[in-house]
């Protein structure tokens, strides 16, 4: 079967054509949408027309890739088109076949997810115009990998209310990408090497950590909404509810500034005054810029609390893994999250962290593994899709 599957961030839109044969995937063609000064700028190896006007929505980019692809005749036996959704709410549990009562309801979500769901939406809004109605689209959920979360886990220690009325709970979100770190770090291991218990880390423009248990998460940093947990970007990650409640009352902040605030002007940006971007705040923090010193310190210290409590409700960890943009890309980030474990047996050997293909970094005698993995979530939301269409088929 050939799957178009589209990834679709929040000023961003990734895209694979796979090929999915009894066989490994093939990728036919790759490459992402990615923005540059208000436009979207077109990002592939493949050779592809300039666009007519600027690029200035993602539902602009997924009209231009239909054209392009159609033009090209790659999209001639498209089985169906493979959306990553990041918010299901309760009802979105497993991967599902979207029709007008599906996007009805995720419609309802927006609010929980407003950076991610409405460009999804539009994503597929652009799609389901320009290709067949007999073509499907199927929605692969973030939030349906922790579907299995223990009670203990997703509940709040607030009135029952508000998870019967309002539907508040942890729902998790990045589960694609913490899906696939998972498996591409087990892989990795030699046989025999323990790999039970696994932390993962997803470092990006938006951050979050997973604990699995036995390929079963049990535990995980994002929340309600993708604002718990991790200092990221532009996000402020955990947050005492009193200080949202002060600012709103004495700042007169409504609810919209607020999520604003949240959302678009916290993390990285907020505590550097100037960037939400790691890479510009490790180059300001080389010119003794505090701000950044700063950022950098309350970031990698956020992920160490949670590293060490996920091992402590993991009873101990087989494998730590690291994936994302500044997973991948930023040894001096991972060194220091990771430095501070050496009370546990758990350390990175400098040379292979400071590698640029970095992948296996723990230290000979290291207690757990420590893995960089290139992250390729467009594998698991074709594997996802795919699974779906063969039990329905």
């Amino acid at each position: 079967m050939r799957l178009l599957v589209l990834n679709a961030g929040s000023s961003s839109l990734k895209f694979d054509l796979i090929e999915v044969t009894q066989g490994p995937m093939r990728r036919l063609t790759s490459g992402a949408f990615a923005e540059t000064n208000g436009d979207l700028r077109l990002e592939t190896a493949d050779a592809a027309p300039a666009p007519a006007a600027p690029l200035r929505s993602l539902a602009a980019a997924a009209d231009f890739l239909l054209d392009w692809l159609g033009g090209a005749g790659q999209l001639a036996g498209l089985t169906a088109t493979v959306h990553r959704i990041v918010h299901g709410g309760e009802r979105f549990r497993a991967t599902t076949r979207l029709g007008d009562a599906e996007l009805t309801a995720l419609a309802a979500l927006d609010e929980l997810a407003p950076l991610h769901n409405p460009p999804a939406l539009a994503v597929i809004a652009s799609v389901r115009a320009r290709l067949p109605g007999d073509v499907p689209l199927i929605g692969v959920f973030d939030t349906a990998y922790y579907a299995s979360l223990p009670e203990a886990a997703w509940r709040y220690a607030v009135p029952e209310r508000w998870y019967r009325d309002f539907g508040v709970r942890r729902y998790g979100f990045h589960g694609t990408a913490h899906r696939y770190l998972c498996q591409a770090a087990r892989a990795r291991l030699p046989a025999g090497r323990p790999a039970r218990r696994v932390i993962s880390l997803q470092l990006g423009r938006g951050c979050s950590v997973t604990a699995t248990l036995d390929e079963q998460p049990v535990a995980t940093s994002m929340g309600f909404t993708p604002l718990e947990g991790l200092v990221m970007g532009t996000r402020s990650g955990d947050l005492d509810p009193g200080a949202v409640l002060h600012v709103m009352e004495h700042g007169g902040l409504s609810p919209a500034q607020m999520n604003a605030e949240l959302n678009t002007a916290s993390g990285l940006k907020g505590l550097a005054g100037r960037s939400g971007d790691m890479r510009e705040l490790l180059a300001l923090e080389g010119q003794g810029q505090t701000g950044a010193r700063l950022a950098i310190e309350i970031f990698c210290r956020r992920a160490r609390h949670y590293l060490g409590g996920y091992a402590g409700e993991l009873g101990g960890v087989d494998v730590i893994a690291f994936g994302g943009g500044i997973g991948e890309h930023a040894p001096e980030i991972r060194r220091r999250i990771v430095g501070g474990l050496e009370w546990a047996g758990i350390t990175i050997d400098p040379l292979a962290n400071g590698a640029p293909d970095a992948a296996s970094i723990a230290a000979a005698g290291s207690r757990a593994a420590v893995e960089v993995i290139r992250l390729d979530e467009a594998s698991v939301l074709a594997a996802e899709a795919a699974a779906l269409l063969a039990r329905v088929a």
